[in-house]
């Protein structure tokens, strides 16, 4: 397919600059910022003390001492108050950033931050327009992708009342790092090696699940539909 376009304008963005900017988000994010680089996207989470989600976020390095946290709409107000708490106690600056913004899908990597959560090849392109070949998508067209990727959506599939390993987390979470807020939590359920419940990707053989759903197993209920689009859905089960 060609290269497609989608509207992430109403994305939160948020840049942390200053000597203490890395040292700040290592305690608090739950993946090793020690390992950013300006080539390469950091999946991460924050977490609450109790170790629920707050928000799934990706981390860039724009320089030595300047971060970028990209995250969804619904997560961005929670994680603005999670940094908000925390970061008049440190020696980096928060901008909140706004204007226009693209995911390019399918993008030869000619421009933009790479964007790996997707099946595809994806470029995050800030304060610049797509290429004009591009088509523009649809959020219901973009939800089709979004899906057959098994990638979780906060607000949809995860929430504040979910575990980061419930939500299929496991690539935002080093287990070689330092303290963080969550840690305790997160290294309980490691070492027990389950939770009570996790998110699936579902096939329908015919007709297509509705978002609440329920999942049903030798008919008793098993979970809930959480994201549903073009014949797959995910599910927490």
């Amino acid at each position: 397919m060609g290269l497609r376009a989608y509207d992430v304008s109403e994305w939160g963005f948020f840049r942390f600059s200053g000597p203490d900017a890395k040292t700040f988000l290592q305690g608090l994010v739950t993946a090793d910022v020690r390992k950013l680089s300006t080539a390469v996207m950091l999946p991460s989470c924050v977490l609450t003390p109790k170790g629920l989600m707050v928000a799934d976020c990706e981390l860039y390095e724009e320089t030595e001492m300047s971060v970028l946290v990209v995250t969804r709409p619904a997560a961005a107000v929670g994680l603005l108050k999670a940094f908000e708490k925390k970061v008049m106690l440190s020696k980096s600056a928060m901008r909140v950033l706004s204007g226009r913004a693209w995911l390019v899908i399918g993008d030869d990597g000619s421009r933009g931050l790479p964007w790996t959560r997707l099946q595809e090849p994806a470029r995050l392109l800030i304060g610049a327009d797509p290429p004009e070949e591009a088509e523009i998508l649809s959020e219901p067209e973009f939800e089709v992708l979004r899906v057959a990727s098994g990638l979780p959506w906060f607000g949809a599939d995860m929430d504040d009342s979910t575990l980061p390993l419930e939500a299929r987390q496991e690539a935002a979470i080093s287990l070689e790092k330092g303290c963080y807020m969550g840690q305790e939590t997160v290294s309980r359920i490691v070492h027990m090696g389950q939770v009570r419940k996790i998110l699936m990707g579902l096939r329908l053989s015919e007709g297509r699940a509705s978002v609440d759903s329920v999942v049903l197993r030798d008919g008793r209920e098993v979970g809930k539909v959480t994201s549903s689009a073009g014949g797959l859905s995910l599910a927490m089960i």
